[in-house]
C-alpha cells in the first residue's frame, strides 16, 4: 500500500498557490508526522491527500490510483479522518457517531460488534449510550478516534490521517491515542499525523516532513530532520538541545 503526492500544488479560487510542488510518499507500516509552523498549510495537504479538496496540478495516489478520481464510498472504505476539530453531533449518542464510520460498508447487524470494539478499544465503552455534545473535548477525540476505526475494521492496508489527534488529550491518554495509531501502521497501513509538538512527532513518528509556506523543506526520519539545522530557518526562532528535548528560544538569544 503506498499513498504518494507528486508535484502536488492547491490555490484558492482568485488566488495564490498555498500547496506547491508537494512530492512526498507516506510509507505504509510507518507513521508520518507533518510538522511546520501555522500558516504552513499543513491541514490543507490532509485534505488534499483525503480526496476532500481536489488539486489545482499534480496528483494524490493510492496504490496508483488518483484518490480525487475514487468514489466517496471506495475512499471511505480505505482512508479515515480525524479532524482537530470536531462538530456538534445535535443528540446523536456516542454509540451513534462512531456507528457512521460503517456507513460506507452499508451494513447494520455484524457491525455492531465492530463499533462496540472500537469503543472499549478507546475506553469510551461506558460512555456509549450517551450524547455525544456531553463529553469532553478530550473523549470527544477519542470518539473520533472510535470511529476511525470502526471504519476500517478488517482493512489492514488503510490510511489514518488526522489532524492533532492529541490536542485536547493529557499525558497518559496521548500515550493511549498514539500506541492505538502505531498499531496501525503496524498491521500495514499508513498514518499520517499533522503535529504541532515536536517533542511528541520525535517520539511517536518513524518518518517527518517539515512544511513551510505549503512546500516541503525536509524529509526524513524524525532524527534526520527534527534538528535545529532544519527547523531553525523553518519556524524562524533558534533551537538548542537539551536532554530529552528540543527547545525553541527567540532568534536573538536566550529565553530570560
Amino acid at each position: 500500500m503506498a499513498l504518494e503526492t507528486n508535484e502536488l500544488g492547491f490555490e484558492y479560487r482568485g488566488g495564490k498557490a498555498v500547496v506547491d510542488g508537494v512530492s512526498v510518499r507516506f510509507r505504509a507500516g510507518a507513521v508520518t508526522g507533518v510538522v511546520g509552523p501555522n500558516g504552513a498549510w499543513k491541514s490543507t495537504l490532509l485534505r488534499l491527500l483525503l480526496g476532500v479538496l481536489k488539486p489545482t496540478r499534480g496528483r494524490v495516489e493510492l496504490d496508483g490510483a488518483e484518490v480525487w478520481g475514487m468514489t466517496a464510498r471506495r475512499r471511505a472504505r480505505r482512508m479515515a479522518y480525524i479532524p482537530q476539530k470536531t462538530s456538534p453531533a445535535f443528540g446523536f449518542t456516542v454509540r451513534e457517531c462512531v456507528r457512521m464510520g460503517r456507513l460506507s460498508w452499508g451494513g447494520v447487524g455484524a457491525d455492531e460488534a465492530v463499533v462496540t470494539g472500537a469503543l472499549e478499544k478507546v475506553g469510551l465503552l461506558n460512555r456509549a449510550e450517551e450524547v455525544f455534545d456531553t463529553l469532553s473535548a478530550g473523549q470527544q477525540q477519542k470518539a473520533v478516534l472510535a470511529r476511525a476505526l470502526a471504519q476500517l475494521s478488517g482493512v489492514e492496508a488503510a490510511v489514518v490521517l488526522a489532524d492533532e489527534p492529541a490536542s485536547a488529550l493529557d499525558p497518559a491518554h496521548t500515550l493511549e491515542a498514539m500506541t492505538i495509531l502505531r498499531e496501525r501502521a503496524a498491521a500495514g497501513g499508513a498514518v499520517v499525523l499533522v503535529v504541532h509538538d515536536l517533542g511528541a512527532a520525535a517520539r511517536y513518528c518513524d518518518e517527518v516532513v517539515v512544511m513551510a509556506k505549503g512546500r516541503v523543506a525536509a524529509v526524513g526520519s524524525a532524527g534526520d530532520v527534527l534538528t535545529p539545522a532544519v527547523l531553525d530557518p523553518v519556524f524562524g526562532v533558534r533551537f538548542v538541545r537539551e536532554p530529552g528535548a528540543l527547545v525553541a528560544t527567540p532568534a536573538g538569544g536566550e529565553l530570560r
